[in-house]
């Protein structure tokens, strides 16, 4: 809510050109030519123009279209999953246990959220064989996928899922999937993975009418938001294979799920008889109006297209979807103008994989992505294209679980520009194992964030721009370099969250964890307020660490009440990086005792800095300092000396011999003076090696006979008149 508000506020200070473009469209009757939709169905003439002619529902999925086709929605609204279906009681505990049987779980007790970030603000405790059952819902539609699912919060904790029938017979599916034929239901003695998660029994081939879930904790658990929904729903389906792959362990296994209920042969991915195959290089235009989900859901999509060659057009599109894992849109290429997502998931079976953003654009080819609004999402938009653009956009991400972004950039060679990030809650942008990805002219705001389900009680970041290899090998295929990060305006709030004593909020610029080669991060515009300085949280521009090596930090003006750079971070150490000609000024609400670079922590050995490099930053308001830890750092701080030789008339000389002495007496340095009577040059003030600082400065400075010392411990100017 404090990230919310902060938004709000900042609309309210600042006015800015709307970037997207989205609007209403007027109904308009069919044109020659053009053929009236006005049911669910399949539509696959090739080069026709579809038109809505009203609005457009099914219990199941809507629309499933062939290739090169223009959809015109008219203006109308398709909704899919629109069955009247019915949702647990009291499924996420929040009127504490009414509607549900505790008769065999004694000890089952509500908390508090505070102390066990999940979903909403109460979360169940059950003991080890504690089991409880739920009141009985209707699911209306038979002989359909339907997830009985229970939230985990942790990998440790494990639970089976029942589901039972009006006769509290127990429900038993063996459902054929395209890799085997597994026990779907009951899911047994399972646990999530990784920032926990979702345990569910895939229910398919039933009749409709009442059924209950029941939840058995095999290990002592924290569980939340039972229910029984619809699943596997697409608003509009392109269907090149289909994927049947929905059980449980598909989604921990990273597999991708499409079109499960209509398979004809899951062996082959062969869809069923009136389904439109498309293959082949082509296109699928929608534009004009509104997609929604009738339900809140689980493992949905407003558009979902498997066909690998064809790039799916969306021109003036709305959609509005809100469940567990649910997407607006799952395809492999896209161009996307002027279009609306709002997606309300506020958590996903399974985080520890790249996808189920708002908008996941999963092939190899190049995709656009312009003019549009994201709001909400597990992360906004994930896209793997090389080549692929993405700029004027506004991105609001409503993120409750690690590593799901604004924007996940995984396409080698993008350009990502002109786009407003402004999270609710969470990051910016990631570069994982990716290259040569531009990131410029943005504007990201970041907040420190409150706890999360995996990261309740330690440090969580969140980060404008996160780049990551975690220590791939110089030159790997795996690495993370040639990246370029310039021009963009940063505002980067830190805050402490007292409430929860033992959570070390932490809020960054860059995050940067790269060791494969460089990257560089430049002429960007950071403003950085800690909210809370002093307190246990953590705020940087630079974050710097993980065993990274390289990286190049120039030309950055950065405004802070805090150090602006942190390298060799509590994230592991740094080395070999270059930190140069930024300018660091110290804002009015710093303390009196504000170092611009902080280095190293004694939490773990190995986050020490090994051969870093300060050249030629200026600082505003202080001094350089580093606060550093006693661990065994070695670094070098560097200043620029210009100097100017002018006659007695005040014209410049040139060709005039400029020596300069370090403090030992030796020279290191010899040049003419320029036409501009001016030689510039870049010396060492000091360095530390083994904990011991070799200081070269003070230098003396030589013209012919005129000789002037030089304290070097910021960037200086001599002027030198001739005799």
């Amino acid at each position: 809510m404090v990230a919310l508000i902060s938004v709000l506020t900042f609309f309210c200070l600042f006015s800015y050109p709307v970037i997207a473009q989205y609007s209403q469209s007027v109904h308009r009757a069919p044109a020659p030519g053009e053929i009236a939709v006005s049911e669910p169905g399949s539509y696959d003439k090739p080069g026709a123009t579809y038109i809505l002619v009203n609005d457009i529902s099914s219990p199941k999925s809507t629309l499933f279209l062939g290739k090169d086709i223009t959809l015109d929605l008219n203006g109308y609204t398709l909704t899919y999953a629109d069955g009247d279906y019915e949702h647990v009681a009291n499924y996420s505990f929040e009127e504490g246990l009414e509607g549900w049987d505790i008769s065999n779980a004694p000890g089952a007790r509500i908390e508090d959220t505070k102390v066990h970030v999940f979903v909403g603000d109460k979360i169940l405790r059950l003991s080890a064989g504690e089991e409880i059952v739920s009141q009985y819902i209707n699911l209306p539609v038979p002989y359909r996928s339907y997830f009985a699912m229970c939230g985990v919060t942790k990998r440790e904790m494990r639970v089976s899922v029942y589901v039972e029938d009006a006769g509290g017979n127990q429900v038993n599916c063996t459902t054929g999937y395209s890799d085997s034929i597994l026990v779907s239901c009951p899911m047994e003695n399972r646990s999530p993975r990784l920032g926990g998660g979702f345990i569910y029994a895939h229910i398919s081939g039933t009749d409709s009418g009442r059924y209950r879930i029941r939840v058995k904790a095999e290990t002592d658990c924290l569980i939340d938001h039972i229910d029984i929904r619809p699943a596997m729903d697409v608003g509009i389906g392109i269907v090149e294979r289909t994927h049947p792959m929905g059980h449980n362990d598909h989604l921990f296994e990273r597999t991708h799920s499409a079109f499960f209920d209509y398979t004809e042969d899951v062996s082959l991915g062969k869809p069923l008889p009136g389904i439109p195959v498309v293959e082949g290089k082509g296109s699928v235009t929608i534009k004009n109006g509104i997609i929604k989900n009738g339900t809140t859901g689980v493992l949905s999509w407003g558009i979902q297209s498997t066909a690998g060659d064809v790039t799916i057009v969306l021109d003036n599109v709305k959609i509005v979807t809100s469940g567990i894992n649910t997407s607006a849109v799952d395809v492999p290429q896209a161009t996307i103008t002027d279009c609306y997502f709002d997606v309300r998931s506020p958590f996903i079976i399974n985080r520890h994989v790249a996808e189920f953003y708002a908008v996941d654009l999963i092939g190899e080819r190049a995709s656009e992505v312009s003019y549009s609004e994201f709001f909400g999402g597990q992360g906004c938009l994930a896209f793997k294209g090389d080549f692929s653009k993405v700029h004027h956009n506004f991105f609001a991400n409503r993120q409750s679980v690690t590593n799901h972004y604004s924007i996940m950039a995984m396409g080698d060679s993008s350009r990502i520009f002109e786009n407003r990030i402004l999270p609710e809650t969470g990051s910016g942008i990631e570069i994982y194992v990716h290259r040569g990805i531009e990131i410029f002219n943005n504007e990201i705001h970041t907040m420190a964030a409150p706890p999360t389900c995996e990261y309740g009680h330690e440090d969580y970041s969140t980060t404008a721009i996160r780049i990551a290899d975690y220590g791939a090998k110089p030159g790997s295929e795996r690495g993370c370099y040639g990246n370029k990060i310039y021009n963009n305006r940063f505002y980067i709030t830190g805050r402490d969250y007292p409430e929860y004593p033992d959570y070390i909020p932490m809020a960054w610029a860059v995050f940067y964890s790269a060791s494969a080669g460089d990257n560089y991060i430049y002429g960007n515009h950071i403003v950085v307020n800690d909210q809370s300085p002093g307190s246990k949280n953590e705020t940087s521009a630079f974050y710097i660490g993980g065993s990274a090596i390289g990286g190049h930090f120039f030309n950055n003006h950065i405004t802070t009440n805090v150090p602006a750079v942190w390298v060799a971070s509590r994230y592991g150490a740094a080395s070999d990086t270059k930190i140069y000609n930024n300018t660091i000024v110290k804002s009015a609400t710093a303390d009196g005792n504000f170092k611009p670079i902080r280095m190293g922590w004694d939490g773990y050995h190995r986050c020490v800095a090994r051969n870093i490099q300060f050249r030629s930053n200026v600082i505003e308001g202080a001094g350089f300092g580093i606060d550093a830890t006693a661990q065994d750092h070695s670094y070098a701080v560097y200043w620029t000396l210009e100097v100017h030789v002018t006659d007695r008339n005040g014209k410049s000389v040139a060709g005039k011999e400029i020596r300069i002495l370090d403090k030992s007496g030796r020279e290191v340095f010899r040049q003419l003076t320029a036409k501009d009577g001016t030689v510039i040059c870049e010396l060492p003030e000091y360095s530390l090696v083994s904990g011991e600082k070799s200081f070269s400065s003070p230098y003396t400075v030589i013209a012919g006979k005129k000789k002037e010392k030089v304290e070097f411990t910021r960037n200086s100017v001599v002027t030198f008149g001739s005799r």
